[in-house]
């Protein structure tokens, strides 16, 4: 990646085509090429261009050709006031020591209003570029945005919970006068942050060394590192395939966009904290593996509130998303590739989503929890109650061995004393999901709290949980693979248990008393049965695979080296 002064140092890449995007000033669809060259049609820093033209786009525009001070060689006023900022994000500096920056800079250049005054100047400078969001007010109780027809309701349709917070006068009465409400700011009990997608995915190709990056699924088949069977990106992938498969027209041109959707909740105030924020990514898969991971090309989508987490409810703050996805898909958006220099229709699909287990279940819409939580088996999973672990235990994993595999027919302890001749269950398609849910109607989504939820609401059948919004993309259902778990969380959880159990860790191994009370119900691996020595007194023997103490040390001495 190199040092953060290389970086800083670095010239600001195709800035002009950047300000000449974000101000509309300039017409990529009637640029013209010149011996190899671009004929922009207009002068840069004009602003007789455009008559209707923001002043703030016209001042940036004159910052991108105007030098920080007369004798300065180095840095331009645009590109100055950008790597502040870049070393501000950079360092996580707070906005206050920024601001303090930012004042001592300002007497510096002799108090220059060019020159931001404080945190606040310097970021709303860069709304002028289009890397800006839009708020979109939110039921507290996540019945539905205040978008669209519900724009101008001040009560949500669905609970009638006001759209905003109550306003109080200095006595702690709540202010009746008609008068003093419309005069007073008027602040949204919720708020949603949609971060526009088309216009960052536009800019990715606005940046001729990107635009490049953005093909390289495509150009690399002329290299000896493809057909054979090793998946080293995701275009290598059967879904990716499938894709192109079923859709020849949008495999056509290299430059249509693969996205991948990751969310998860975290506590910004620490884990004593229970306010949860769930931040929605997106990754291009265009770009190669080393690039198509890193924080600079992940797009931030939304950024969905607390203080409770969106849970079932998470499609009604996805709609913003869901619309720019559905018109990249239908229509697509005329975009400038600074590489070949000429327009193209740029589209974009969805491949798959990302996420751990629990919030597999808020964006796929089957259940993760009860006896039928594995979405792979669904309603073919076979399950146990644990009567001392009082947990669901899924069995039925020989299902997926090989029909003439010696397992099957083993009536040993290890496997319960039974065979398996059953087949494995088959895998549910996008088709299958909705012809289960056909016929049914879709959940009513919100967090009312005055509604107590009746015996049988709480699946719509087997474990559907609703139908995912994600079902309106024309796309989705066709898929090969729609969902993906988090490999973080598989690693680290199954990783730590398997450990803990290995060393023997207090309070991190599986092998418990309780556990070993679970083998005798389900009648397996005999040897390991607690054996009862009274009155509520049980003892268990060594494991065999519980290591001792100097293949302990053995083990964590070699496990470093792998």
């Amino acid at each position: 990646v190199g040092s953060l002064e290389n970086r800083v140092d670095e010239n600001v890449e195709d800035m002009g085509r950047l300000v000449l995007d974000a101000t509309n000033l300039g017409n990529f669809s009637n640029v013209r090429v010149i011996n190899g060259e671009e004929d922009i049609p207009m002068e840069a820093g004009s602003s007789k261009v455009n008559d209707k033209t923001p002043k703030a786009f016209i001042n940036v525009v004159e910052d991108m050709e105007t030098m920080l001070y007369p004798e300065c060689k180095t840095y331009k006023r645009l590109e100055f006031i950008i790597a502040l900022l870049h070393i501000k994000v950079s360092n996580k500096w707070s906005d206050s020591s920024f601001s303090m920056l930012l004042k001592v800079l300002h007497k510096a250049f002799n108090n220059d209003k060019k020159i931001p005054q404080n945190s606040y100047e310097a970021k709303k400078y860069t709304k002028a570029l289009g890397l800006d969001y839009v708020k979109i007010d939110a039921c507290i109780n996540h019945c539905v945005l205040f978008r669209n027809k519900y724009a101008n309701e001040d009560k949500c349709p669905k609970c009638l919970a006001s759209r905003w917070k109550e306003k109080v006068v200095q006595g702690g009465d709540e202010c009746s006068d008609n008068d003093s409400l419309k005069k007073r700011k008027r602040i949204p009990q919720l708020i949603l942050r949609h971060f526009p997608l088309i216009p960052r995915l536009q800019r990715m190709f606005i940046s001729s060394k990107l635009a490049v990056h953005m093909r390289w699924h495509k150009d690399r088949h002329g290299t000896n590192d493809i057909d054979d069977d090793i998946m080293r990106h995701p275009s290598d992938s059967e879904a990716w395939k499938a894709l192109d498969n079923q859709f020849p027209d949008f495999a056509a041109d290299p430059r249509n966009i693969r996205l991948g959707l990751a969310t998860d909740g975290f506590n910004p105030g620490g884990m004593s904290c229970r306010y949860s924020i769930w931040p929605v990514m997106l990754v291009p898969y265009n770009l190669p593996p080393w690039m198509c991971m890193k924080s600079d090309n992940i797009i931030l989508s939304l950024l969905i509130p607390g203080p409770k987490a969106p849970g079932n409810d998470i499609d009604v703050f996805l709609q913003p998303l869901i619309d720019e996805l559905k018109e990249l898909w239908d229509k697509g958006v005329q975009t400038f590739d600074a590489h070949s220099k000429d327009t193209f229709n740029m589209r974009a699909s969805l491949l798959w989503t990302i996420n751990d287990f629990p919030a597999y279940a808020n964006l796929s819409g089957w259940s993760t929890k009860g006896n039928l939580a594995c979405p792979s088996c669904h309603k073919d999973t076979e399950f146990k109650r644990l009567a001392h672990g009082r947990k669901w235990c899924y069995m039925g994993h020989r299902r997926f061995l090989k029909v003439d595999h010696k397992w099957r027919l083993n009536r040993s302890c290890s496997f319960g004393k039974k065979v398996e001749r059953g087949p494995p269950p088959n895998s549910l398609s996008g088709h299958d999901v909705l012809e289960q849910l056909s016929g049914y109607s879709n959940v009513e989504f919100g967090k009312n709290t005055n509604r107590k939820r009746k015996k049988g609401e709480r699946y719509i059948v087997h474990q559907w949980r609703k139908r995912s919004i994600f079902f309106e993309l024309p796309y989705w259902k066709h898929l090969l693979l729609r969902h993906n778990l988090d490999v973080m969380h598989v690693e680290k959880d199954v990783c730590e248990s398997l450990l803990g159990t290995l060393l023997d860790l207090p309070e991190k191994s599986k092998d418990s008393l309780i556990a070993r009370l679970d083998l005798d119900g389900m009648s397996m691996h005999e040897p390991l049965q607690a054996k009862k020595l009274g009155y509520n007194n049980s003892e268990i023997t060594h494991a065999p695979s519980t290591l001792e103490l100097a293949e302990s040390v053995k083990s964590c001495i070699f496990l470093p080296t792998l």
